[in-house]
């Protein structure tokens, strides 16, 4: 038996290195494959980092441009109010002048004052409107326009 275990010594030894180094050798292979998965995260990521820079950076630009179109809007919504407030001045002169209102003229001086007063229009135009509706409706009359009239006046006097 001696001689059968100094026979196979040598070569269980054998195996077992063989074993060993197999084992070590796909521990290396896993530790590659890891590796290389790992370093495809890690791009993915720096890619994904550099998106969300590129889009922090567009938001940004984005964001600018949302505050400069609200200063715009508003801009605009002042004059737009500064506008309708002429208008109805223009209205209410031209109907005084007139000494009545037809049911058409009526309609639009409600109307225009309706989108002033939305806008956030102050209470001179809310005096104008009673006095406008004070006005007695004629429908049977069909006025001219008293900025006209001036005009043609105007003309004839030189």
């Amino acid at each position: 038996m001696l001689e059968f275990l100094n026979a196979i010594g040598p070569v269980t030894v054998t195996g077992l290195f063989g074993i060993i180094l197999w084992r070590l050798q796909a521990a290396d292979a896993d530790r590659k494959a890891n590796r290389a998965k790992s370093d495809e995260r890690m791009a993915r990521i720096e890619a994904n980092t550099a998106k969300l820079a590129d889009h922090d950076l567009e938001l940004a630009t984005l964001t600018d441009i949302m505050e400069k179109l609200k200063e715009g809007i508003d801009t605009n919504g002042e004059g737009f109010k500064v506008i309708m407030r002429y208008m109805l001045q223009r209205y209410h002169a031209e109907y005084m002048i007139q000494g009545y209102i037809t049911s058409h003229q009526l309609t639009e001086f409600l109307e225009a004052y309706e989108i002033y007063k939305a806008k956030g229009g102050n209470g001179t135009a809310k005096g104008w409107k009673e006095e406008i509706c004070a006005l007695s409706v004629r429908d049977d009359l069909h006025p001219g326009n008293p900025y006209l009239e001036m005009f043609k006046n105007k003309g004839e006097t030189k």
